[in-house]
């Protein structure tokens, strides 16, 4: 009897064990691996190495280019990590073409357009968590040739006619130049409208004929509308661009459909194009909230009230590659709801901690219109305002007039004006004459090849113009100080008593 008992635990116990390994077994199972792996042979392929360019829609995360080897018949295979989708290309080349197309004019005429341009040979890849999939194509005709099997084939699919459709010649020519410049407000608007309309009919179509992935739909979905809304608040500033800085005559309710914008999702999960949107779409919202008010918040405290939380700390991170503040670095410190993001932040932008507010400007050397030598550091005494631009750079000699209204407000008060520019060695001619001919005042600097360098590491300067604010010890109270332009700036000047 006792052999028969301990025969039965024995068997129990066995059976435990098979069902806790099976369960492990099916555990491990539901665990999606990270892996995505192309693989596949590309003919007329030119190089023995390219790199696949990719956005992975994940927290901060920017181009990533990732080195591809292709042997001599072209076969490659690339092993990706991502937790979340990603797009991305290969871009094999481009040989000139010309390009033909007509279109309908703003006074409803058809209009022929023939240019030369170039054939980009681009092949556009929309990839998930886990994907395997094999390409066959010929480099020197993909259109005709493109033979994908596997995983998410649909989904690529999609996104390479939905490029063919939309980012042709004809579409970027329209939407680029002739759309903006040349359209008035409210034609503009409906047209917008219209091509916004184009796209989503064009992926509806498509879902209902392929098994597009819901992450791809909802991304495509949001960007979509996020591009309208951003393209209807750039128009007046891009049409005063193209047409001598004349700005547009908008009608008193051209702003009127802000009311009713909903652009509240993740930036995350839908790239850096949704956050530029974002900002355009937020930065009007509060241009004509401040219109309004006599005393508004500050633009991070109305934002508190925009954004549902998490949303306004991911715009919070993604805004510090511009305005690295401590108003919005401080908030990833060790005390942030959202640790995750935090870790991230702090990772990646330690190195500009010299942008801070309180942090010591580099004594960096100038050379100034009469040829002498000049340091920052011959500033200190009174605040400074910093104005970094180029003869060469539009949207700064738009301002000029702005600082030049500023400058003449504020004469013989504890402020001076400089302007930096960032014109190079070759073009030194050039900028002399540009100050002397447009008569600008305020202490007129040049940078060194060196200086430049310098500045642009420490302050993290992509693009010009860019404006810096110092305290009289020459340190910095905004390292991306408003614009002359800007009515916040005198606020801030305000703030510091000017």
């Amino acid at each position: 009897m006792n052999n028969l008992k301990m025969k039965n635990n024995l068997f129990f116990l066995v059976l435990t064990l098979i069902l806790i390994v099976s369960c492990e077994k099916k555990e491990k199972k539901a665990i999606k691996s990270n892996a995505i792996v192309v693989t596949g042979q590309v003919e007329n392929v030119k190089d023995t190495t390219l790199n696949f360019s990719y956005y992975a829609y994940d927290f901060l995360q920017n181009l990533t280019q990732h080195p591809v080897e292709f042997d001599s018949v072209g076969k490659f295979k690339m092993r990706l990590e991502s937790k979340e989708p990603l797009k991305g290309w290969f871009s094999f080349g481009r040989t000139p073409i010309t390009e033909e197309f007509s279109f309908t004019t703003k006074d409803g005429k058809d209009s022929i357009v023939k240019t030369g341009t170039f054939d980009s040979k681009m092949l556009y890849l929309y990839l998930k968590q886990g994907d395997s999939m094999n390409v066959a194509v010929d480099a020197d005709d993909i259109k005709e040739t493109l033979n994908i099997t596997g995983d998410s084939t649909d989904d690529i699919l999609f996104a390479i006619a939905e490029e063919e459709t939309f980012n042709d010649y004809k579409h970027k020519y329209l939407k680029n130049w002739y759309d903006v410049s040349q359209r008035e407000p409210n034609d503009f608007k409906q047209n917008a409208e219209r091509l916004y309309n184009e796209k989503m009919d064009f992926l509806n179509d498509y879902k209902s004929k392929y098994n597009l992935s819901e992450e791809l739909i909802r991304f495509y979905e949001i960007n979509n509308y996020a591009t309208l809304i951003s393209s209807k608040i750039n128009y007046p500033s891009i049409n005063s661009s193209y047409n001598n800085n004349k700005e547009p005559d908008l009608p008193e309710d051209y702003f009127d459909f802000l009311k009713d914008v909903n652009l509240d999702y993740s930036i995350s999960e839908n790239g850096i194009g949704y956050f530029y949107s974002l900002k355009a779409f937020l930065k009007k919202k509060y241009d004509l909230y401040i219109e309004k008010e006599s005393e508004p918040e500050e633009f991070y405290d109305w934002l508190e009230n925009e954004l549902p939380e998490k949303v306004r700390y991911e715009y919070m991170a993604y805004s510090l590659s511009s305005d690295f503040s401590n108003r919005l670095y401080n908030a990833f410190d060790a005390s942030s709801p959202y640790p995750e993001m935090a870790k991230v932040v702090r990772e990646k932008f330690t190195h500009l901690e010299g942008m801070l507010e309180g942090s010591e400007a580099p004594d960096v050397k100038f050379e100034n219109t009469k040829g002498e030598s000049v340091s920052l550091s011959d500033f200190r005494g009174k605040y400074t305002y910093i104005d970094l631009w180029a003869t060469w750079c539009g949207p700064c000699i738009k301002e000029i007039p702005s600082l030049q209204k500023v400058e003449k407000q504020y004469h013989g008060k504890n402020i001076q004006f400089v302007s930096i520019s960032f014109d190079k060695a070759k073009d030194h001619e050039k900028w002399l004459n540009f100050v002397k001919e447009k008569s600008l005042t305020g202490h007129q600097l040049i940078a060194s090849k060196e200086t430049h360098d310098i500045l642009s590491e420490t302050y993290n300067i992509k693009m010009i113009p860019r404006f810096i604010f110092l305290d009289p010890e020459g340190k910095v109270i905004d390292a991306t100080a408003p614009f002359p332009s800007d009515p916040m700036l005198l606020k801030l000047f305000d703030k510091h008593q000017l």
